[in-house]
């Protein structure tokens, strides 16, 4: 039955099911990958279910909301910048009907992606072909396409076997990532994605990886292609193995000749089985390899046995006590023998005074940290390939000479700065030796070694075995690629089958990971220095499906200064296209920190804290930051993270607290006057910021406090260059609202002025503050829902330097959605997160005691969860600790 709408775009039907339940439905024009390649992109009309209405006392009043929120989301879709340019003329397929006249086929036409050029006015359409705009959220605070996904017979079949609540079903991908997803050149080159935040870069990779997977399950002839995945985030790794495997899902359900193994698909015609591909972090990646390939392994057993167990006490606190429990006695004697100790970046911080000693050096760490791990010991040049003496400990490294000689676009200090950098190397080499203490760099150069021994035998008669091990690799995924150094980009090449098959992504103004300086040039003369001249295919992604208009044109401004000033530290990309428009970020400068609660909810708030919504949070620049928070501020300490922390995150709102005044920058930021109205012409007049129609060029004179100019100086100031990219970060944690708050204005100021010249942000004062009211940021009201999912957000991404304020989060969230059971799970996998940390730092007799009482009390917050999974580990702990007074 045909449904009335007021929207002339929609043709929208109902079937009934029963006498209360009715289909709503849709015939609508969607992109199509199966007909589209990589020369043409087509269309096809296809039956879109947008609700199933189950209401039996008002059942006409249910579909009428339906219909009005449906008729929303067409004409939200209508404000995208992004738009379909369809050829209604030529219909690759006949409009039929049957005798009886019902029968429709649907019909295809060729189309294109257009965007709605900044410039234009208005959407006219001077081709005379059809604008097709794709539905949008039609909550008014989101700026979002909405995804659709293709409803088949297998994804029907996965839907009711129900086996797993957190299954998703994979969605159909727009015509640009389709076009990157099965790219091909001859002859064959690697591919280099770059695109900045939320453009759909892991997007892509993931059906990449599928879409190779799956050709060779329909057509196995031959060896099956070895695929592996890599990056150094556990998280995004696991979200990588999830998302491919819910791809799986579906496909193998489309027929019974498949079935599913864990870690293979047997395909029952011909009884083979199709091993998975390998999902790895960077350091599960380089451990597998030291056991793996000939030559003198770098760990030894117990060593080896200890990472894999720090991993382990770190996937879980139910993997975790039990690990702890069931080693008994031998785990402590294990634990407890000679192994060497990784030297991270916070065992260097706290050894800095140590390393500094006997130097007259006031160089920052993170710069002296950068170097060392991304030039003397971290690139291609320091591995000594081809140097017959490199077994010597002194050849481990880049000599003095040679870290000199380094161009300046590679290594961004001066002669006198490297002079310095290298007699600080040397004195961490030497406290690292007597300290027993071992880093990554030595790891890499000891497998690069073993790996350049190797030839095509070797690979060959690893081939020939039965079972299929990590190596040889035909086929190699590497996401966030510019937190990788030079030298394990260098080994994943050479281990690879065809060095011209890899596939790495990464954004470069994102390259905050301590130790790292990448650019994907550098990437480019690694191929061309070493693997016969063949340079991987650049490939760029703008459209970003996560932040509005709004935010990313502040961002894009933050990206202009990084360009000027440090030309060299990222690749040239167009701007960033938001989709839609969106608020501008409110910049606040504030007397007192108790002026900024009055700020944000003005008179309507009831108590003097800031009550967080489930997508909201406060960044600051550093830890010091965060322990110093006033006690005025009103804002739980839960709710706050540094910039480092937030990385990799989302959120709907966010609140950047005193990023400039807590700056180690200083007064720096004043070199932010030298950046005119000329510079700014100059880098849209280039040619890839001009092509892309994504920004337009703004400046205004509006009259401000002026601060005094300073020159820049490329030596004295390349602090500048990791605080933008900090900044970059920061902002694009948002969604929906950025706001700027700062409380001394001597440091904001330069940043402040710079922004308000742009036009890309609103200033409020505390005498104006009523302009907020409108837009309840903070308080914000969310359903119990969105409690329960934000909980297990944060709970899947309680990692690395996050991990414990993560878990709080996840337990606040689990909280206020009512979820006793989740919420003492994650209060477990907090104590006992906080309980490992210790473990080091005590002397084993008495930390025995201590950690006791401690499992006796995790063991008692696992009860508490009631989750059968966890039942019998946790009676397992009671049963092995010493009696306690405490009845349960």
């Amino acid at each position: 039955k045909r449904l009335k709408s007021k929207s002339i775009s929609c043709s929208l039907y109902e079937t009934k099911v029963d006498g209360a339940s009715r289909i709503i439905w849709e015939v609508a024009l969607s992109f199509s990958p199966r007909r589209s390649s990589t020369d043409q992109s087509y269309c096809e009309q296809v039956i879109r279910v947008w609700d199933i209405v189950l209401d039996h006392d008002n059942l006409s009043r249910a579909i009428e909301q339906v219909i009005e929120r449906i008729e929303k989301s067409h004409l939200r879709g209508q404000e995208c910048a992004l738009y379909s340019e369809i050829d209604t003329s030529k219909s690759e397929m006949i409009h039929l009907e049957d005798n009886v006249g019902k029968l429709k086929i649907p019909r295809v036409f060729p189309m294109r992606q257009q965007v709605i050029s900044c410039t234009e006015s208005g959407t006219s359409n001077p081709s005379g072909k059809a604008q097709h705009f794709h539905p949008a959220s039609d909550d008014p605070r989101q700026f979002t396409l909405l995804k659709f996904y293709e409803l088949n017979a297998g994804a029907v079949k996965m839907l009711l076997d129900g086996q797993d609540d957190n299954t998703d079903l994979p969605f159909t991908p727009g015509p640009k990532e389709h076009e990157i997803i099965h790219f091909q050149s001859k002859p064959q080159r690697s591919i280099l994605l770059m695109g900045r935040s939320g453009t759909g870069k892991t997007t892509c990779l993931v059906f990449r990886m599928w879409a190779q997977y799956a050709s060779y399950l329909d057509d196995s002839k031959g060896p099956q292609p070895n695929q592996l995945f890599v990056t150094k985030n556990d998280v995004l790794r696991r979200e990588v193995q999830r998302s491919f495997k819910n791809m799986g899902m579906a496909w193998r359900r489309r027929s019974e000749e498949f079935k599913n193994n864990g870690n293979s698909i047997t395909k029952s015609s011909k009884n083979q089985d199709v091993k998975l591909p390998e999902f790895l972090t960077s350091s599960e990646w380089l451990d597998i390899l030291d056991a793996e390939l000939p030559g003198e392994r770098f760990f030894t057993d117990h060593e080896r046995e200890s990472r894999n167990e720090n991993r382990k006490l770190k996937d879980s606190v139910s993997t975790g006590v039990e690990t702890w429990l069931s080693g008994g006695i031998e785990s402590e004697k294990r634990l407890s023998s000679h192994h060497r100790q990784e030297m991270t970046f916070s065992v260097f911080r706290k050894l800095w005074r140590k390393i500094r000693s006997g130097t007259t050096s006031q160089m920052d760490s993170v710069l002296v940290w950068k170097e060392i791990k991304s030039f003397i010991k971290g690139s291609v040049l320091a591995l000594q390939i081809g140097n017959e003496d490199r077994l010597n400990p002194h050849n481990r490294f880049l000599s003095l000479e040679e870290y000199l000689s380094l161009p300046r676009k590679q290594s961004r200090t001066d002669e006198t700065q490297r002079r310095q950098v290298y007699q600080l190397f040397c004195n961490y080499e030497k406290i690292k030796k007597d300290g027993g203490y071992f880093d990554e760099c030595d790891l890499v150069y000891n497998i690069a070694g073993r790996v350049t021994a190797l030839d095509q035998v070797y690979f060959e008669k690893l081939r020939s075995r039965d079972c299929m091990g990590l190596l040889p690799i035909d086929s190699l995924f590497v996401d966030e690629v510019q937190d990788f150094t030079q030298a394990e980009l260098f080994i994943l090449a050479k281990l690879c089958r065809d060095p011209n098959n890899l596939f790495l992504a990464g954004d470069t103004a994102q390259s905050i990971a301590i130790g790292v300086d990448f650019r994907f040039t550098d990437v480019r003369q690694i191929f061309y220095n070493n693997f016969g001249g063949i340079e991987p295919k650049l490939l760029q992604l703008s459209y970003n499906y996560r932040s509005h208009a709004g935010v990313l044109r502040l961002a894009a401004c933050v990206v202009e200064l990084l360009y000027h000033f440090f030309s060299n530290s990222l690749d040239r990309l167009p701007p960033d296209l938001g989709l839609f428009s969106g608020p501008k970020p409110v910049i606040m400068e504030v007397e007192q920190t108790a002026d900024l609660v009055l700020m944000l909810e003005g008179a309507k708030r009831e108590t003097s804290r800031i009550e967080f919504g489930a997508h909201q949070v406060v960044i600051v620049r550093s830890d010091d930051a965060k322990s110093s928070l006033p006690d005025e501020f009103g804002v739980d300490r839960d709710w706050v993270m540094t910039v480092q922390e937030s990385k990799g995150l989302e959120f709907d709102d966010v609140l950047l607290y005193n990023f400039f005044t807590d700056s180690p920058a200083d007064d720096l930021w004043r070199v932010v006057s030298c950046y005119t109205e000329e510079d700014i012409q100059n880098y849209y007049a280039d040619v890839s910021v001009a092509s892309s129609g994504v920004q337009k060029y703004d400046w205004q004179n509006p009259i401000l406090q002026e601060t005094r100019r300073l020159d820049f100086n490329a030596e004295q100031h390349k602090i500048l260059e990791t605080e933008l990219k900090m900044l970059y970060t920061a902002i694009t944690r948002a969604r929906v609202n950025v706001f700027i708050a700062e409380t001394n204005p001597d440091r904001s100021r330069p940043m402040f002025n710079y922004f308000q010249r742009r036009c890309v942000v609103d200033t409020i004062t505390k005498d104006d503050s009523e302009k907020l009211s409108g837009v309840r940021v903070f308080g914000a009201k969310n359903t119990v829902e969105d409690w329960k999912n934000r909980g297990e957000y944060y709970l899947q991404n309680a990692e690395g330097q996050r991990q414990k304020g993560c878990l709080r989060l996840a337990a606040k969230c689990f909280d206020k959605a009512g979820e006793i059971k989740r919420k003492e799970y994650a209060i477990a996998f907090l104590s006992f997160t906080e309980m490992e940390e210790k473990e080091g730092t005590k002397k084993r007799g008495k930390h025995n005691a201590e950690m006791k009482e401690k499992l006796y009390s995790i063991s008692e917050q696992l009860l508490e969860a009631r989750d059968v999974g966890f039942l019998h580990k946790a009676s397992f702990s009671m049963v092995a600790l010493p009696v306690q007074s405490h009845q349960h």
